[in-house]
């Protein structure tokens, strides 16, 4: 089996209050998106990684793939306006001979090589995988003038992380699909599930955490 894996790092940070890209935030010795691309760099079952950006950061990215020894991107495009035209723009780019994809948030730089491999290689049984965890909270649907509605059964939730691993094709249908009809998300499994196929999730890490405000920046600091 042969993997590719897509890296979206076109966002804006807003959240962040900043300008900057977070991806080139300081984690202790090094950017956010430099710890992403070390795990993919370490998992075995990775091949190449694919990385789609903003034009006026796509010289940096090089730099940081240049200076920490970054060895498996072969490719960094121009990202889309959305999420979803930006994973779009790195299937583009995937070559004919890759069984699966791979995608993972740029913003989650405390994923790990094993846990990278584990959701790759479950792909050999099932046509779509992703990570996820078990919800701690008790969680509540809340409607008009926030009144609880219902109380969602918490064995049945899960928080979901990536990276989300596909067979090639089916993603590659699934973003032309949502392309054609003008969906956006934020999550790739959505868009599978439309398909009608299942998404088999397996256990992932409560500290597989997605760095998007200032607050989860100091929990990853404290984290590493």
């Amino acid at each position: 089996m042969k993997t590719t894996a897509i890296i979206p790092a076109a966002g804006n940070s807003t959240r962040m209050g900043r300008n900057e890209s977070k991806l080139f935030l300081m984690l202790g010795n090094m950017p956010v998106l430099a710890h992403t691309l070390r795990a993919f760099d370490n998992a075995q079952n990775v091949d190449e990684v694919i990385i789609s950006a903003r034009e006026e950061d796509i010289l940096l990215i090089w730099d940081i793939i240049s200076e920490f020894g970054i060895r498996k991107v072969s490719k960094i495009v121009n990202g889309g306006e959305t999420r979803t035209a930006s994973v779009l723009a790195a299937l583009n780019e995937v070559a004919d001979d890759m069984d699966f994809v791979a995608v993972h948030d740029g913003a989650r730089p405390l994923v790990t090589p094993q846990l990278i491999d584990l959701a790759i290689s479950e792909s050999s049984s099932f046509d779509a995988v992703t990570l996820g965890v078990p919800v701690k909270d008790t969680i509540k649907r809340v409607g008009v003038n926030n009144i609880i509605v219902e109380t969602l059964p918490r064995d049945e939730l899960y928080h979901i992380q990536t990276p989300q691993v596909f067979r090639a094709d089916i993603i590659r249908l699934a973003h032309i699909r949502a392309e054609s009809m003008g969906i956006d998300t934020t999550d790739d499994c959505g868009l599978v599930e439309m398909l009608g196929i299942e998404v088999r999730v397996v256990q992932g890490d409560y500290r597989n955490i997605k760095i998007t405000t200032v607050e989860d920046l100091a929990i990853a600091e404290t984290l590493i």
